[in-house]
């Protein structure tokens, strides 16, 4: 058997695009990896600079359907904030990020969605989240040195690639 080269939509692209698909956030706040906090010349980012904060994405673990094609990852989610020129970390925003998700979670009639991905010009296959849960409660991450804020929560995801199938 082999398996066409083809762009797929992975578990952590799809926990990016379903997090990104939460009111209020957008596909710029949300990540594998946080981005730095300033631009070449010194100045704050674009993330740093708007004070909305950032989510990354880390896949934790999850057990995939035995028989059918269905990802059940688990997602350690961080929830991060900064505010450049201040020992204060603003732990307000990173815990409405965090709290975002969370609701976004318990939102029984959005949180089942089709979501279109697009990275750096790749179109993916559509994935469609069926379920989401919030399996930590979101709690605050002490001793950065950098005095940034981070709250941090764990995500179970259940999704699908539609028109995937298994012969």
């Amino acid at each position: 058997m082999s398996f066409p080269l083809q762009p797929v939509p992975t578990d952590e692209l799809v926990a990016v695009a379903w997090i990104a698909s939460i009111p209020g956030l957008d596909p710029q706040m949300v990540a594998t990896q946080l981005p730095e906090d300033a631009n070449p010349d010194g100045s704050p980012a674009e993330w740093v600079a708007r004070g909305r904060g950032f989510v990354t994405v880390t896949v934790v673990g999850g057990s995939p359907a035995p028989e059918l094609p269905l990802s059940r990852p688990v997602f350690q989610v961080d929830c991060w904030a900064v505010m450049p020129g201040s020992n204060k970390p603003p732990w307000g925003v990173a815990n409405r990020l965090a709290e975002a998700v969370k609701q976004a979670a318990w939102d029984r009639r959005s949180v089942s969605r089709r979501l279109t991905i697009t990275v750096r010009g790749v179109a993916y296959p559509p994935a469609v989240v069926l379920d989401a849960q919030v399996v930590t409660q979101p709690r605050r991450v002490w001793s950065d040195d950098a005095d940034y804020a981070r709250y941090q929560c764990d995500l179970a995801l259940d999704w699908v690639a539609p028109g995937f199938t298994v012969e």
